[in-house]
């Protein structure tokens, strides 16, 4: 009775993980380019310890909308809630690997009836027991280790998935805010242009007063009045569709969704721009992206699921241990007290399943291409994006250079116009057609801006922001 539980123990650890099933797990080799295309003078311009990469903006406003943002989205909670599921299921099957000590009780009140023995009562006594019973199942074939494994794989892609959707958010909440300051610059260009115009009008109505100039030139100064002025509030309601957009975004509450008021910082031309090219080699762009990193982490838990599924094809083995105490209180018989134990296993084995686990198991591995080509295509998708990203940045930057050289040629071209109005020597309508081609070109400047914008902002988010890998979501409390 003494060493019954102990041998039961020793047995028990000695048989644990004698046998892998799952395939050994490698990262796929996929060709990577040696070194990013971009130009040589901005190398080195990024700050690789950066990891609040929206401060690089100097737009205090900017970086209490993203505080704001990550701390109170929605989307974020449901990733958080989410990784709180995918840990509780690790503890569940990374316990589920070690023996279960319950407490057991039995108290009952029976009957015998013994026809034939005189000797003996048959009058109803009472019988109980009260103990310990020791459960565990063999792990021979690493089942067990494979299903705690692939939880804990799966622990690690879900924290992952949540640093991507935070990296997403924070980058949706910059540019949000960019698109918001354009339009208050938009709005506000259409505001001098509506002044313009006016004064424009007022001299037209002069002229036309003193009979220099017909009806129809006023009739037409009068349209386009009314036309710049049925375009302002359209870009109102842009701004306000924004706003809501944004206020959405940082999850604040349905009352200050509508009664809230937005903050803003500098107008957009204050902001710089930061010179941002990847100072790390594309290889290293794995180990920056936590899209990347989710779906590698998804691929290793598909392997492991492979090897829960092929423990199918061999026995399991389970042994059982049961220490307690009898009482018999039977009336006529005798009364007592007994210890009890017992010590035993199951030895339970496939024979006929009609291709139950033959399914099983190509079901976990065709998931497991599945998850492979999931996991190829976020790198290629990733890299697409940084691509595009350094390209927009680029462009946006030589755009912005031209509209600025196109507004001030115009800036130069109103001011001679209006002094030959005012002189008699030009027409209203030669002014009205330059302070269009200016307003125009005045706003192709701001889109040039934010575009600019826009594009640093994607390509923080393509090179993955300041997140790191070794920067683990979540340190797990214990490992297999």
């Amino acid at each position: 009775m003494k060493h019954g539980p102990m041998i039961l123990l020793v047995l028990s650890c000695s048989l644990t993980g004698c046998a892998w099933l799952a395939p050994d797990y490698q990262r796929p080799a996929l060709d990577m380019p040696e070194k990013w295309t971009a130009e040589k003078k901005n190398q080195g311009a990024r700050d690789e310890t950066l990891e609040t990469w929206w401060q690089a903006y100097q737009d205090p406003i900017l970086q209490k909308l993203v505080d704001e943002a990550l701390a109170h989205n929605d989307d974020i909670a449901v990733a958080g809630a989410r990784l709180q599921q995918a840990k509780a299921q690790y503890d569940f099957y990374f316990s589920n690997q070690f023996p279960l000590l319950a407490a057991t009780g039995v108290a009952m009140r029976l009957q015998s009836d013994f026809a034939n023995g005189p000797l003996l009562s048959q009058k109803p006594g009472n019988a109980g027991f009260v103990g310990g019973l020791l459960s565990y199942e063999v792990d021979l074939w690493g089942k067990l280790a494979s299903a705690s494994e692939a939880a804990k794989a799966g622990f690690r892609s879900t924290g992952y998935y949540q640093e991507a959707i935070k990296l997403s958010v924070a980058s949706a909440t910059g540019q949000l805010y960019f698109d918001i300051l354009a339009l208050d610059a938009d709005i506000k260009l259409m505001q001098s242009l509506i002044r313009s115009q006016e004064e424009t009008h007022r001299l037209v109505e002069k002229q036309f007063e003193v009979e220099a100039v017909n009806g129809l030139v006023l009739r037409q100064a009068e349209a386009n009045l009314a036309a710049v002025r049925a375009e302002l509030p359209q870009l109102i309601e842009q701004r306000d569709r924004a706003e809501t957009s944004l206020t959405t975004l940082l999850g604040r509450s349905p009352r200050q969704i509508v009664e809230g008021k937005l903050e803003r910082g500098p107008d957009l031309d204050a902001l710089p721009v930061p010179p941002l090219v990847p100072g790390d080699l594309p290889s290293e762009l794995l180990e920056r992206r936590p899209d990347i990193a989710a779906a590698e982490q998804a691929l290793i838990a598909s392997h492991f699921n492979i090897g829960f599924a092929r423990a199918a094809y061999f026995p399991s083995i389970s042994l059982l241990g049961l220490l307690g105490v009898s009482s018999l209180d039977i009336q006529n018989l005798y009364t007592g007290t007994v210890r009890t134990w017992a010590l035993g296993g199951t030895l339970a084995g496939p024979l006929i399943d009609f291709g139950r686990t033959d399914s099983a198991v190509d079901l976990a591995i065709a998931q497991d291409q599945e998850r492979l080509a999931l996991y190829k295509g976020a790198i290629r998708t990733a890299f697409g994006e940084v691509k595009n990203a350094l390209s927009a940045q680029a462009n946006a930057r030589d755009g912005e250079k031209e509209q600025a050289d196109k507004e001030n040629a115009l800036q130069d071209a109103l001011r001679l116009a209006k002094l030959r109005l005012a002189n008699g020597y030009a027409s209203s309508l030669d002014v009205l057609n330059i302070e269009s081609g200016l307003y125009q070109a005045q706003i192709a400047g701001v889109a040039a801006k934010l575009r600019r914008l826009n594009a640093s902002v994607e390509l923080y988010k393509a090179v993955g922001g300041g997140w790191q890998l070794d920067e683990k979501p979540q340190k797990l409390a214990h490992t297999t």
